[in-house]
């Protein structure tokens, strides 16, 4: 018996479809037993660093499946006009970015920033940049300079662009970044700010990094919205993945 035979009742038209798809979004999203696993998940995962192991258009990507196909819904819904990004490691993110932004523009304006860019992201990305769709600018995302090149890469942009967060993930470093680029984006934008996961992952769990339990993305998150009322959680966004690493870290400037 074929698939539409057997499971023609219990697939609902379209209308229906959307509405109980966005009542299980919602009974997902605040699922705690379903996400305590997620992270037991996570963790088990991370002994063969999952996140790197995948890529997209031949170059390295430093993320989640589930955080791939969230950019997607993100930007085919937004469309934005140009995609800006801290924290470029190996390059495939910005290359993510930019073949996304092939699906509804002819043009692919795309920039990421970081404090190092090394010289096998540059080898990797050397098509994208020969061609224009990419631009790197090596400098902390959240000096006068890189301030200024953003202002410069955004041309008094007036439509709705995508900013990503992902590099240092220190509380102080994404705060310093949220402030300092949210005021140049426009109306509408959205604001992608990776790793706030880490909130939820074990004590101690980073005993390498700077970062940790109260110290991370989404604390900056929750400061930031705290004393930045024009910007608010994109709710339809902010718990949809299960592995992934933006839980409660994708904010709208209204």
């Amino acid at each position: 018996m074929s698939y539409t035979e057997d499971y023609s009742e219990k697939i609902p038209d379209d209308a229906n479809f959307r509405d109980v798809r966005e009542s299980l979004k919602a009974q997902m999203g605040e699922d705690a037993d379903l996400r305590n696993q997620a992270i037991e998940l996570t963790v088990l995962g991370d002994k063969y660093k999952y996140g790197y192991q995948w890529e997209w258009c031949g170059v390295p990507i430093i993320r989640h499946p589930d955080d791939i196909v969230l950019q997607q819904e993100i930007v085919w819904k937004l469309k934005p006009q140009k995609i800006i990004e801290t924290g470029i490691a190996r390059g495939g993110s910005l290359v993510l970015s930019s073949s996304l932004m092939s699906l509804y523009s002819n043009s692919s304006k795309v920039l990421g920033l970081d404090l190092k860019i090394f010289d096998h992201a540059r080898t990797s990305l050397s098509n994208w940049i020969t061609d224009g769709r990419i631009e790197i600018f090596e400098s902390d995302s959240t000096n006068s300079v890189a301030i200024e090149r953003v202002k410069q890469f955004l041309n008094e942009e007036s439509k709705p662009v995508l900013l990503v967060l992902d590099s240092n993930h220190s509380e102080e470093h994404v705060l310093k970044e949220l402030v300092a680029l949210s005021p140049l984006i426009p109306s509408g934008s959205v604001i992608m700010v990776a790793d706030t996961i880490v909130q939820e992952m074990p004590i101690g769990y980073y005993e390498d990094r700077p970062w940790g339990r109260d110290n991370n993305p989404l604390t900056a998150v929750n400061r930031f919205l705290s004393e930045n009322p024009n910007f608010s959680l994109h709710k339809e966004w902010c718990r949809r993945s299960l592995m992934g690493e933006c839980r409660d870290g994708i904010l709208i400037k209204n």
